[in-house]
């Protein structure tokens, strides 16, 4: 990974080389990866893909951002704000960390920039907000995550993890307000509240959509697959019918970048099957959990945040839940740690490693350049422009107060989450073609 291998073909490589020192036969690669890859709950990956570009093709995301613009656009340091705010929403609708980051960065960035926020603030600040879209509801991380553990549903793991998200969110923009003050950051104009309400009917089509995805799921109506199908054709029609941004001829790019994205978070579930069935081959569970059993709960946990946040820097999140969470999930299990609980933590604790150096996954981290074009309506909307941008590829000191604020809250909700989560939500998650 460190020379640029993707590391789905990295660890194909290291499981072959496993199955030939082991003496086991090279079919098992295939069999294995067909498994990985033969889930139901993974047809959501490519809807939940496919409404985010459909969201980014078309206006409702620009809607979106100027509707928390309009709210929160008044307090110091107002463009930070409404990037947390935005990224927060985005993951309602998307489930991915890099595409908010792709999607917003393109153009909040530039506008910080123009405000007067340093490129490593603006950086920081994108990539830190961007870590919300994993972690709110629906998660193609999480989603993976139960297919990869079992014994976890995945509408509990969702309702377990939206009260974590929305604390996270809260102390960014806690830290940011603190920052704004002390660098003297603008804010914008106060906004009326008739002006407010104008700004929130232009963003209900993009509003919607969490309440489709969240509410369909929790409300008994869809499964997770059903619900993500059902939020694609929503934003297709939105898009197509309604708003108009998305021609006919938008649709070869945007099938083709769904696909792209989608077979690389697949492939990489296969791949990280294989190498999850060598270690689990290897009886590690076993030999691990016997010396964890004598350690208290408490210091398990401090151990394993620990662990995954340092495993978060150098590996990819989707390889590191399936591969990981195969055997810290049981280990968990055995000292009476609920499943969901487990399964949020581990999901968390990787995301944040998304923007730690030293490798870091986030694209403007590294090549923060983009175009947009964007249009204010009204005072609640955001400012006029056509940007291209060219910064630092490091995030400042202050900035990483975002990820230590977000980790202390995510260890405060570890014992509260059973208290939110109601209990019939605990059951694994299963197909069933009946619909309540």
């Amino acid at each position: 990974m460190l020379i640029g291998f993707p590391i789905a073909f990295n660890l194909i490589l290291s499981s072959i080389v496993y199955l030939l020192i082991s003496d086991y036969p090279l079919t098992l690669v295939a069999q294995r990866m067909f498994q990985g890859m033969n889930g139901f709950a993974l047809l959501a990956v490519p809807f939940f893909i496919l409404t985010g570009q459909l969201m980014v093709k078309g206006s409702l995301l620009k809607s979106l951002t100027d509707f928390v613009n309009a709210f929160v656009g008044h307090v110091r340091g107002a463009l930070a704000l409404v990037t947390v705010g935005t990224c927060l929403f985005m993951g309602a609708i998307v489930g991915l960390a890099v595409a908010s980051t792709a999607s917003l960065g393109s153009f909040l960035i530039p506008m910080m920039k123009e405000e007067g926020y340093s490129a490593g603030y603006a950086s920081g600040v994108m990539a830190s907000a961007s870590l919300l879209g994993p972690i709110m509801p629906p998660s193609v991380l999480m989603i993976i995550y139960c297919i990869s553990v079992g014994r976890t549903s995945i509408a509990g793991i969702f309702l377990a993890s939206i009260i974590p998200a929305i604390l996270i969110a809260l102390a960014q923009m806690l830290v940011i307000y603190f920052i704004a003050r002390k660098r003297n950051y603008p804010s914008h104009e106060s906004v009326a509240w008739p002006e407010k309400w104008t700004q929130f009917k232009k963003a209900c089509p993009a509003l919607m959509l969490p309440v489709i995805i969240l509410g369909g799921i929790f409300g008994g109506v869809f499964t997770v697959t059903e619900a993500s199908a059902a939020a694609a054709a929503y934003a297709f029609f939105i898009s197509m019918f309604v708003m108009k941004d998305v021609k006919f001829s938008d649709l070869p790019s945007i099938f083709m970048e769904t696909a792209l994205t989608s077979g690389l978070v697949i492939m990489l579930a296969g791949s990280a099957t294989v190498t999850a069935w060598a270690i689990s081959n290897e009886q590690i569970i076993q030999t691990v959990s016997g010396p964890m059993s004598h350690i208290p709960v408490w210091l398990f946990l401090l151990l394993l945040n620990v662990l995954l946040l340092i495993n978060g820097m150098f590996m990819d999140d989707y390889a590191s839940v399936i591969v990981l969470g195969p055997i810290l999930a049981p280990i968990a299990w055995g000292m009476g740690i609920d499943p969901l609980q487990i399964g949020v933590i581990i999901c968390v604790n990787l995301v944040i490693g998304l923007a730690t150096p030293p490798l870091r996954n986030h694209p403007f981290c590294y090549q923060p350049h983009g175009r947009s074009h964007h249009r204010a309506d009204g005072p609640g909307g955001l400012a006029d422009g056509h940007h291209e941008y060219s910064g630092s590829s490091s995030c400042d000191l202050c900035s990483r107060l975002y990820l230590v604020v977000a980790s202390n809250v995510r260890l405060l909700m570890n014992r509260f989450l059973l208290s939110v989560v109601p209990r019939q939500l605990h059951q694994p998650n299963r197909y069933n073609p009946k619909r309540r």
